[in-house]
């Protein structure tokens, strides 16, 4: 039986020229080739944005985001913008997430989509960037919705159903929800 392990053990970087990839190994060929193969070279040519996951010194895993958007007609009623005058929406897409198959069911996943949704909402405070996408493999769709995504109804059937999660909510969370005037103060205090 394999245990989880705490999110403070793990160290999350960019990926470099760097960092040696060989050892890692998921359960999907295609993840794979992507990582050794391809992910360096789209980041050089600014295509996406590949982060490595380690654990004592272990690459465990790493997940890839791109910009993205999102059709308006896809989102639930609940999730939309009133008056949004455009068909798309602005998004960050996850379009890639894999784990090391020694270290499936202890935390990695979970943890690289949490760092995934906070990057995504970090860019939120540079651009517009309401929704973070994923094509999911059929095999992973629980695993988001477990983590707050909804699936796109039209999309069940495809060979990658398509997820999104709704930052407003959980950006409106993590804001204040009172003044830190009293605790910030100016030049002028002599205090």
């Amino acid at each position: 039986m394999t245990s989880k392990i705490d999110d403070s053990e793990f160290v999350t970087f960019s990926l470099s020229k760097r960092t040696d990839v060989s050892s890692f190994h998921c359960t999907n060929s295609d993840l794979n080739d992507f990582l050794k193969n391809d992910a360096l070279r789209n980041q050089e040519q600014l295509i996406n944005k590949t982060y490595v996951c380690y654990y004592q010194n272990h690459l465990v895993g790493y997940f890839t985001l791109t910009t993205n958007t999102i059709q308006v007609k896809s989102i639930d009623s609940s999730d939309c913008v009133d008056d949004f005058p455009y068909s798309r929406y602005p998004a960050l897409k996850l379009a890639r997430l894999a784990t090391d198959e020694k270290f499936q069911h202890m935390g990695v996943g979970s943890y690289m989509l949490h760092i995934a949704i906070y990057l995504t909402q970090k860019v939120s405070e540079i651009a517009g960037c309401r929704y973070i996408t994923v094509d999911s493999k059929p095999q992973s769709v629980g695993f988001y919705t477990k983590h707050g995504f909804k699936l796109v109804e039209e999309s069940r059937k495809k060979e990658y159903p398509v997820l999104y999660l709704n930052m407003q909510p959980i950006i409106e969370e993590l804001e204040p929800t009172e003044s830190l005037e009293p605790y910030i103060k100016d030049g002028h205090d002599t205090e």
